[in-house]
C-alpha cells in the first residue's frame, strides 16, 4: 500500500514538476477545444444584448461585450491557451486566461443568462487560476508553492464536500436525484436507454447513493495529509463515469484533471507521469518581493477565510437565516468576489424539468427548435444551462416575476424565428410513476420578442413552476449573488 501511495507531507504537500506540467498541457488542451467549441456561438455568449447576446446590457458590459471587442478577446484567449498547451511563456499565458475566465464566468455569473457557463465555467476559472498560482510560485516564489498547493487542495476538498452535502440534504439519499438527469433530454446522454427502467431501479439508487458518498467521503479524505491521494483518485474514478452518462461539456475532464494536484511525488499517478513525461526544465527567476508578499498574505488570509465562507453558506442554505445586515453584504460582497459558491450541480430543481422551444406560426403550426443534444446550438452545455436557468429563475426568485420576464426575453432574442410568428417555451416536468418516467408539459409562455410581450398558459394545474422539488433545501433568495433568503 505504502509503495502505491508513497509518503505524504504531514503539513505543506508537495508535488512534482512533471505532474504540474502535465495539468498545464491537460488544461491547455481542454480550454483550447472548449474555446474553439464555442467559437459558432461566441456572439451569443460574450456579446451584451445590446448586439443580440446573453449578458445584460450596462455601460462597463458594453465596453467590453461588444462586435468590435470581442475578436481580440476570442484571439488572445485562444492564444494563451495554445500557449499553456505548448509550454510557452506560461506565466504571462494563464494571467491573460485568467483575466478572461474571471470575467466571463465569475464576474458574468449573475449578469446574463449565460450564467457565467454554470459549473463548467466555474470549474474552467478555479483551474486555471490553480495553475498560474502554481507556475508563479514555481518560478518567482518557490518557498510558496507549498503554501499554493495547501490552498488549492483544501479549497478544492470543500467544494466537493460541500457539493456532497447539497446532494444529500436535496434528494440523493431518498433516490430523487441522478436519475433524473440521466432521462432528461436536455443533459442525458442515453436517454432512451435509461428511461425503460423504472424509476425506482437498483441502478439509480445505487448511483444516487454513490453520488452524494462519494463526495463527502473524498471530501474529507482530500483534508487528511496521509490519505489526499486516496480522496482525489475516488473524484477522479467516479467523473470519468459521469462523462460517460451527462452532457457537461469538458467539465468532467477538467474536474479528473483537478485530482492531480493531490498526486504527490512518489504516489503512482506521479510516479507514472515521470517516466511517461519527463518535466521541462525551468529556472528559478528573480523574486518580485512587493507581489510575493501580496501573494503569501492572500494565501494565508484565503485558506483562514474558507471555513467561515463555509459555514455562512450552511447559515444562509440551510438554516434559511440571514446574517446581519452589514456582516451579510460583507460575506457576499467576499464570496463574489472570490467567486465562492454552493455547488448544486444536478440536483432535482435543475433536472427535473426540460424546455422544448417552438417557433409557433400565426396559423398555430409549431416548428420544434430545440432539439436537444442533435442541433448544433442545442448540443452545447452552456445552452442547457442558459435555458434552464432561465426558468430556474421561477424556483429561486418566485417573487420577482420581473426578473424572469427580463431573462426570459433576453433568451427569446438570440433565437431565430420566422417572420411575423411568435417563440413558445414549453416548460416540461419530468414525473415518476409507478413503473417508468412521464414527460408531463405544465405551462406553455408564448413570447413576442420584437415587443417584449409574454402570456402564460398553464396546461397541468398540478405541477407548479415555483415550488422546488419534495426534497429540496432551496428557498427564495433575496437577490441574485447571495443565500440569503428573501424573509429572514
Amino acid at each position: 500500500m505504502n509503495a502505491w501511495l508513497g509518503s505524504e507531507p504531514l503539513f505543506y504537500p508537495s508535488i512534482s514538476p512533471a505532474v504540474i506540467d502535465f495539468i498545464r498541457s491537460a488544461y491547455g488542451l481542454l480550454l483550447t477545444t472548449t474555446l474553439v467549441a464555442i467559437l459558432p456561438h461566441a456572439r451569443r455568449y460574450f456579446l451584451s444584448e445590446r448586439w443580440g447576446g446573453y449578458a445584460e446590457s450596462g455601460r462597463s458590459t458594453d465596453w467590453v461585450q461588444n462586435p468590435v471587442v470581442l475578436p481580440a478577446i476570442m484571439a488572445a484567449w485562444l492564444a494563451a491557451s495554445i500557449a499553456l498547451l505548448l509550454n510557452e511563456r506560461v506565466a504571462l499565458a494563464a494571467f491573460i486566461n485568467v483575466v478572461f475566465c474571471r470575467y466571463f464566468f465569475i464576474q458574468m455569473r449573475w449578469r446574463g443568462a449565460l450564467r457565467g457557463m454554470g459549473a463548467p465555467g466555474f470549474i474552467a476559472y478555479w483551474l486555471g487560476l490553480a495553475i498560474l498560482l502554481l507556475e508563479y510560485t514555481r518560478r518567482f516564489a518557490p518557498e510558496f508553492q507549498g503554501l499554493a498547493l495547501l490552498v488549492l487542495q483544501v479549497d478544492f476538498a470543500l467544494i466537493m464536500l460541500s457539493a456532497g452535502m447539497y446532494k444529500f440534504s436535496a434528494g440523493y439519499r431518498q433516490n430523487d436525484g441522478m436519475e433524473l438527469g440521466m432521462v432528461n433530454p436536455e443533459w442525458g446522454y442515453w436517454t432512451a436507454f435509461w428511461g425503460r427502467m423504472p424509476p425506482d431501479s437498483w441502478w439509480f439508487r445505487l448511483f444516487n447513493q454513490l453520488a452524494w458518498g462519494t463526495e463527502v467521503v473524498a471530501g474529507l479524505l482530500m483534508l487528511v495529509p496521509p490519505l489526499r491521494f486516496l480522496g482525489g483518485l475516488l473524484i477522479l474514478v467516479s467523473f470519468v463515469f459521469i462523462a460517460t452518462q451527462i452532457r457537461l461539456g469538458f467539465l468532467c475532464e477538467m474536474v479528473i484533471v483537478c485530482c492531480l494536484f493531490f498526486s504527490h511525488p512518489g504516489s503512482a499517478v506521479d510516479r507514472w507521469l515521470s517516466a511517461w513525461l519527463p518535466a521541462t526544465a525551468v529556472a528559478t527567476q528573480a523574486p518580485i518581493p512587493m507581489v510575493n508578499a501580496i501573494v503569501g498574505a492572500a494565501l494565508w488570509g484565503y485558506l483562514a477565510l474558507l471555513p467561515l465562507a463555509r459555514a455562512g453558506f450552511a447559515y444562509n442554505m440551510y438554516g434559511k437565516k440571514t446574517l446581519p445586515a452589514p456582516v451579510q453584504r460583507l460575506f457576499d460582497a467576499y464570496t463574489n468576489l472570490c467567486g465562492l459558491i454552493v455547488w448544486r450541480v444536478f440536483s432535482a430543481d435543475i433536472t427535473n424539468f426540460f424546455i422544448q422551444i417552438h417557433d409557433q406560426q400565426p396559423d398555430g403550426t409549431r416548428r420544434l427548435v430545440s432539439r436537444w443534444g442533435s442541433a448544433l446550438r442545442y448540443r452545447q452545455v452552456a445552452e442547457s444551462i442558459a435555458v434552464t436557468s432561465v426558468f430556474t429563475t421561477l424556483k429561486y426568485y418566485r417573487s420577482n416575476r420581473g426578473l424572469f420576464l427580463s431573462r426570459l426575453l433576453r433568451y427569446a432574442r438570440t433565437v431565430p424565428r420566422d417572420p411575423g410568428s411568435v417563440l413558445v417555451f414549453q416548460y416540461v416536468s419530468v414525473l415518476k410513476r409507478a413503473k417508468r418516467f412521464h414527460f408531463q408539459p405544465v405551462v406553455e409562455y408564448t413570447v413576442e420578442p420584437r415587443t417584449g410581450v409574454v402570456s402564460e398558459h398553464v396546461l397541468d394545474s398540478s405541477v407548479s413552476v415555483h415550488a422546488p422539488a419534495d426534497s429540496s433545501p432551496i428557498h427564495e433568495a433575496a437577490r441574485p449573488g447571495t443565500y440569503a433568503p428573501l424573509r429572514p
